[in-house]
């Protein structure tokens, strides 16, 4: 018998030996079964034992696995100094909110352990084809196996770097609402002498520069704003046609709707983490100036509480100039960590058997910014303002936002704000509330109900993280402070935040906090007043979003033609009413809705299809029409040379930008209809980027 051997740890490991198997010999050579002594186990029990062995091997390296994460402390050092993350979890109250009165019986009813949740964005696929799910879109709730310890040291080193730039560092003020500062530019302001109206603050947040693309969707988007705001001179949308269009182009490619101007001034904003600040050189920073450049103020904000304890290695030897940390950071490490004031009792204490550090950690991942997409809650804290609007960079303005700014302000007769009102808050949802009329509405908000995973009258609903208008308040921006570090947001199983608000995206971060804060802790705070309005979601945040389940395991748009979608509809509403007929937006006309959010439409420097083959193709076609149609607006805009008055705006006039602007309108894709000349193909690799304009002369 012939046997190969090859060296591994004593130098002896079998590769193969003709017909033998497991040690075993041929038993046609009785000789050789003489020289071989029988196995210890029967044939059939060996085969089990090798299983069990590699079941118990599984196990072990699971259990190594969970043990890491449970280690109390962990050292990581970066840029010569040690961040200490302690898992110790403190709790210098054992006393409740009011507000969880009933959450012990929530606990104690619920026996529904919710599963691992994924969220996707989608390839849009033709009237013949099956959706399809982007491999990158993918999100689940909580870390895989694989990847678990990867994400522990992200998230460590990712909070330690962002402290460090609080070290040197303190929050960009606001500058002053005087006629200068603001963002209406003197070139397009009508003969209007009147009283001038508030300053409203439009605000995005950016918490790193992942690509370009998507800053064509803030340049478009303050666009957006600017031509529905005061001071826009409607006339010179013709002027800007006649002065600076291709010979080819008409009226087909103007915008459709809005475009006249507005009863409100604006200003806009670009909340900045310090990883994507201007002030980093290279790319990393390069998104934050170009929307500096383009008319957005950069507000440099940290998180409300930090993420993770900062441990006093973190300032020993102060910064690298040698100089000692300032006041602020000081603050902010007073401020504590999330869930430091936990209580270690009650209907919101943390589960026995759960790791300290869970919490943060999915935290740090959850949605679609992780901890850092409560950055947007800093919009309570534009005081400055008398009102804050909260918008995704893929939104957009279709129409004036007056009458909601009207309603939110109380201006106006009473009977006049309560038709305004009814026209635009949603009717007859589960969740739906009274508003007191006859005072300021302190938020306006749109609910997401696709991402409820058991529809029912109930069911918990978080609030879409792409809208949000509020009349800032720093009171509510403490209560937000407090709310993080107590950290009451209850797991295994996932009930959410205070054991109400959870089991859907982004439930761990803005998606889940606000709803908690307008439906538990505001109501129980004696004298605290709130009223708030959830809007109608087909006119504002329009998301063409279809009302009903699909047998898709994703939300879908009703399909023209089942059988080749391989989905359909189902009879269950997502709201868990019998009958939501009344919030069909996939089917609502453009014309209709006021603001407008590219979540199942697709985004337009994706050169979205639309969701082709479902009733929804129309509506989003049409939205998608629009934001292309503005785009052009903004390049023609870009093209006119400023006034005297306003010479620090920036736009194209040397002659190679202004030759690129014109090309970049040349796509073959629909260029006549839909896209206008800026797509080559469906998807991001077939879109023309915006030229950015020249700097001022």
């Amino acid at each position: 018998m012939a046997t190969q051997r090859r060296g591994r740890n004593n130098n002896v490991e079998v590769v193969g030996a003709d017909n033998h198997s497991h040690g075993v010999p041929s038993s046609s050579n009785p000789s050789l079964r003489r020289q071989h002594p029988s196995p210890i186990f029967p044939k059939g029990v060996s085969l089990v034992c090798l299983v069990f062995v590699f079941f118990l091997v599984v196990i072990i390296v699971e259990f190594t696995a969970y043990r890491l994460l449970s280690i109390p402390s962990y050292s990581i050092s970066t840029s010569n100094t040690v961040a200490t993350i302690s898992s110790k979890s403190n709790s210098d109250s054992d006393t409740t909110h009011s507000t969880h009165d009933n959450v012990s019986k929530i606990v104690k009813n619920q026996n529904v352990r919710h599963k691992t949740a994924a969220v996707s964005q989608y390839t849009n696929p033709s009237p013949t084809q099956q959706p399809t799910i982007t491999a990158n879109a993918i999100a689940s709730y909580e870390p895989t196996a694989t990847t678990k310890g990867k994400r522990v040291v992200t998230a460590i080193k990712q909070h330690h770097r962002n402290a460090q730039y609080w070290k040197t560092h303190t929050p960009d003020p606001v500058p002053p609402l005087d006629s200068s500062s603001t963002s209406t530019d003197d070139d397009t302001i009508n003969a209007k002498t009147d009283e001038q109206p508030p300053i409203i603050a439009y605000v995005v947040t950016l918490t790193k520069c992942k690509g370009r693309a998507s800053l064509d969707g803030a340049a478009v988007l303050l666009h957006s704003i600017r031509r529905n705001s005061y001071g826009w001179d409607p006339n010179l949308l013709q002027q800007l046609k006649d002065a600076n269009d291709d010979k080819q182009d008409g009226d087909k490619d103007a915008p459709i709707y809005g475009g006249k101007g507005g009863r409100y001034r604006y200003r806009a904003y670009v909340i900045v983490d310090p990883s994507a600040s201007p002030s980093i050189k290279g790319a990393k920073g390069e998104c934050a100036r170009y929307l500096q450049k383009i008319g957005y103020t950069v507000l440099h904000r940290p998180p409300l509480v930090p993420l993770f304890k900062l441990a006093d290695a973190d300032d020993e030897d102060g910064d690298a100039n040698g100089s000692s940390t300032n006041a602020f950071y000081d603050e902010l490490k007073k401020s504590g960590y999330v869930g430091m004031q936990r209580p270690n009792h009650g209907p919101t204490a943390r589960h026995p058997n759960e790791n300290p550090n869970k919490l943060r950690f999915l935290m740090h991942d959850d949605g679609c910014c992780g901890y850092s997409e409560l950055l947007k809650l800093h919009v309570y804290g534009l005081v400055e303002h008398e009102l804050a609007v909260h918008l995704d960079l893929d939104s957009l303005l279709l129409r004036p936002m007056d009458d909601l700014f009207d309603v939110m302000l109380a201006k106006g007769d009473i009977e006049s704000r309560r038709s305004k009102l009814m026209s635009m808050m949603a009717h007859n949802l589960p969740r739906t509330k009274d508003v007191d009329i006859s005072k300021p509405i302190d938020a306006a908000f749109t609910r997401d109900y696709n991402s409820v995973k058991n529809p029912s009258l109930d069911a918990p609903v978080g609030y879409q993280g792409g809208f949000l208008a509020v009349r800032p308040n720093i009171q509510v921006l403490e209560r937000y402070r407090s709310i993080l570090q107590r950290g009451e947001f209850l797991l295994n199983p996932r009930l959410g935040w205070g054991g109400k608000h959870g089991g859907f995206y982004g439930d761990l971060t803005f998606q889940g906090i606000l709803p908690y804060y307008y439906e538990d802790v505001a109501p129980a705070l004696e004298g605290v007043g709130h009223n708030e309005i959830e809007l109608n979601r087909c006119i504002y945040n329009q998301m063409a979003d279809n009302p009903r389940k699909s047998t898709y395991k994703f939300p879908r748009a009703t399909p023209l033609d089942p059988k080749a979608m391989g989905f359909r509809d189902t009879k269950i509403c997502r709201d868990g009413r019998e009958d939501c007929s009344d919030t069909d937006c996939q089917r609502t006309h453009p014309k209709e809705s006021i603001t407008t959010h590219f979540t199942f439409a697709g985004k337009p420097w994706d050169c979205s299809e639309g969701n082709a083959g479902t009733v929804a193709h129309d509506t989003c076609i049409g939205l998608l029409r629009e934001w292309y149609g503005i785009r052009r607006e903004l390049e023609n805009w870009w093209l006119s040379p400023p006034t005297s008055a306003d010479k620090s705006r920036p736009y194209y006039w040397r002659k190679e930008t202004i030759a690129n602007v014109h090309e970049s309108r040349r796509g073959a894709l629909d260029a006549d209809g839909t896209f206008l000349g800026y797509c080559d193909e469906h998807g991001s690799g077939g879109y023309r980027r915006l030229v950015e304009p020249d700097e001022p002369k």
